[in-house]
């Protein structure tokens, strides 16, 4: 690809793309400053797998009412709906390093007061509500900035295999250690996991000050927080991706909505080994994640995307269907991997369709609209299971997942299907949505 040079308001010359990325000066993705970013990100999900099986586990101690748990597990993932667009414009408008220092350094002084109120047993729901969506609110900023400073970081051709390192290590300490040792932690002193995940938090902020970022460019500062919306819908590819990973996030989060309780009434697992369960899905999530790169030379973007899904779907059906948790593990476990391939292919995607001027506010908003997606499903789960049963939600996703897959098969070929033959930095800044 032809590089261009561009003229900063500095007036110092570099030299960047056609959209305004620059092209990073150590083209390994385990240069020295991804690797720090790679060792901060590892000791944060690591803490974050504590609570991610101790939360739930909580909610049913505080409330075991269906509708209760499901409110809380939603509770993590709804600051997205409130907060995408401010937490994008955070990570375009200051150093994307000290943003996420802070966010996790505040995060480390919640999750202390909320070690200390479960300790004292002053723990009810509508406390622990606030907590979890004071937590989830200064996460979306730290993911926001996390997420954009990775294209700054490595090259393009990289994307994959840096977003799969980064996946695969989150799903291995957030998903899978963190929660088998949170789980049973918690069934010995409840308020360890937290106390856990706010020294993590503290450790990998102090230590992000020292990542050096980018400073963002001037005119960054006067972009509006619409910005990222504007380009995700406006141009056609990223429209229809992100209303790809939309619906199945919704559908997702109908299974987790309701899965502690699932797993723990009918698949016969105990509240200690919950956390063990949850790792399944983790174990599937890094081996999705590690060979996500691979998957997608094989058999391209679109149809690891679409094939993902599908997998997914039926994964949810068998789980659905068993009464033993050894099948219903084996099932979530070739879900986390259809999770790990798909997911890391559709933010490599988005990655190469975004400029970099646009990257944290376009990540933010993508993810407003996914990670809302979930706790919506994660409260209709609560309703359903009243109605039909705690097994209704993961039959309907699995089943709309499928249908999902299919029904959407032409119109992502049609679409997608060139991106991967296209240049790695397309010029997408007039919003035309060609590539």
């Amino acid at each position: 690809m032809v590089d261009a040079v561009a003229q900063p308001a500095n007036g110092k010359r570099h030299r960047g793309t056609a959209t305004g990325r620059r092209t990073p000066t150590n083209q390994s993705p385990l240069n020295p400053r991804f690797r720090r970013l790679w060792a901060t990100f590892a000791v944060s999900s690591f803490g974050d797998g504590f609570i991610y099986g101790a939360v739930p586990l909580l909610a049913v101690v505080v409330d075991p009412r269906p509708l209760a748990v499901s409110a809380v597990v939603a509770a993590n993932s709804l600051p997205w709906l409130f907060l995408a667009l401010h937490a994008g414009a955070l990570s375009d408008r200051f150093e994307r390093g000290r943003v996420m220092a802070i966010a996790n350094v505040a995060r480390g002084f919640v999750l202390s007061l909320m070690a200390l109120l479960v300790g004292l047993h002053e723990m009810d729901l509508l406390t622990l509500l606030v907590f979890v969506l004071a937590n989830g609110s200064l996460r979306a900023i730290y993911y926001s900035a996390s997420q954009a400073a990775v294209p700054e970081l490595i090259a393009a051709s990289d994307f994959n295999r840096a977003n799969g390192v980064l996946f695969g290590t989150e799903a291995a300490t957030e998903n899978m250690a963190g929660p088998v040792f949170g789980s049973i932690v918690f069934s010995v002193a409840r308020a360890v996991p937290f106390l856990a995940d706010a020294v993590a938090m503290v450790t990998s902020g102090f230590s992000l000050f020292g990542l050096r970022t980018n400073r963002p460019k001037p005119e960054t500062d006067r972009g509006k927080l619409s910005d990222g919306l504007r380009q995700l819908f406006h141009d056609r590819n990223l429209r229809i991706l992100v209303s790809l990973i939309a619906i199945l996030a919704g559908l997702q989060g109908l299974v987790s909505g309701v899965l502690v309780l699932v797993a723990t009434r009918d698949w016969g697992v105990h509240a200690s080994a919950y956390g063990a369960f949850l790792a399944t899905q983790g174990a599937g999530n890094v081996l999705g994640g590690l060979l996500a790169n691979r998957v997608a030379k094989r058999l391209g973007t679109v149809w690891t995307l679409l094939g993902s899904a599908m997998v997914s779907g039926v994964g949810y059906l068998v789980m659905a269907a068993s009464h033993s948790w050894a099948i219903a593990g084996g099932a979530f476990a070739v879900v986390g991997f259809a999770v790990g391939c798909g997911g890391v292919v559709a933010i490599s995607l988005r990655q190469r369709l975004t400029p970099d001027r646009l990257m944290g506010r376009v990540g933010s908003a993508w993810r407003g609209i996914v990670w809302g997606a979930a706790p919506c499903g994660a409260l209709a789960a609560g309703g359903l299971a009243i109605l039909g049963g705690l097994r209704l939600p993961l039959l309907l996703a699995g089943v709309a997942q499928c249908v999902v897959a299919i029904l959407l098969t032409r119109p992502v070929t049609r679409r997608l299907g060139a991106v991967d033959s296209q240049p790695k930095h397309p010029a997408l800044d007039d919003g035309s949505g060609a590539v």
